[in-house]
C-alpha cells in the first residue's frame, strides 16, 4: 500500500463527499483515512464508492454512533472512537479527530508526533488543511471536505513510501 487518501469533516455534504471520492479514485488510493465528523450513515455509505479500505474515527459531531457502526461494519470499514492506531504497509499511523479546541488539539497532535511512535499522525476538527513534519513523523490535517467554514473543500493524498503529502482542493 503506497497511496492513502485522507479526509475529515465531511459533515453530510454529499456533493463534496462524492467529489472527494471521485478525486481519490482517480489518484488510485488504496486506503481512506477519515478523521471524524462523518455525521450520518447515508454519508458514510458514499465512501464505499471508492472501493478502498476505510478507516474512520468518530468526531465530536457524529451523533448516530450505533447506526454508523452498523453501516461501517456492513461496508467492511473500521470505525472506532479516537484514536485509531494501525499499521499500513509497515507504517505506523494514528488517526484522531481532535480535542476540545484548537489549542488542545494542536498540543495533543504535537505530543503524538514528538513521541516518535508514529510515521503518520492524522487529525481533523480544525477545518484547516495543514502538513508538517515533527522529526520523522508526518502530521496531516486534510482540511474540510464539506467546505462550510473555510469555503475550501480539500483532501490529502499521502504517499507513504516517498513520505510526501499533497493537499488538493476539490
Amino acid at each position: 500500500m503506497r497511496l492513502v487518501g485522507v479526509v475529515a469533516d465531511s459533515h453530510d455534504n454529499l456533493p463534496a463527499i462524492e467529489r472527494a471520492v471521485e478525486v481519490l479514485k482517480e489518484v488510485g488510493v488504496e486506503a481512506l483515512l477519515h478523521a471524524g465528523d462523518i455525521i450520518a450513515p447515508f454519508s458514510l455509505k458514499r465512501f464505499a464508492d471508492l472501493g478502498a479500505k476505510g478507516y474512520f474515527v468518530y468526531g465530536n459531531n457524529d451523533g448516530e454512533k450505533l447506526l454508523l457502526a452498523k453501516v461501517a461494519s456492513q461496508l467492511g470499514f473500521t470505525l472506532t472512537e479516537q484514536p485509531l492506531m494501525l499499521t499500513l504497509n509497515g507504517y505506523k499511523v494514528i488517526i484522531l479527530h481532535g480535542a476540545a479546541g484548537k489549542e488542545e488539539t494542536l498540543k495533543l497532535v504535537e505530543a503524538l508526533a514528538a513521541s516518535g511512535h508514529f510515521d503518520l499522525v492524522v487529525y481533523g476538527h480544525l477545518h484547516e488543511a495543514a502538513v508538517r513534519r515533527v522529526g520523522d513523523t508526518l502530521v496531516v490535517n486534510p482540511g474540510e471536505v464539506c467546505g462550510y467554514l473555510t469555503g475550501k473543500r480539500t483532501v490529502a493524498i499521502v504517499d507513504l513510501e516517498e513520505r510526501r503529502v499533497e493537499i488538493r482542493e476539490i
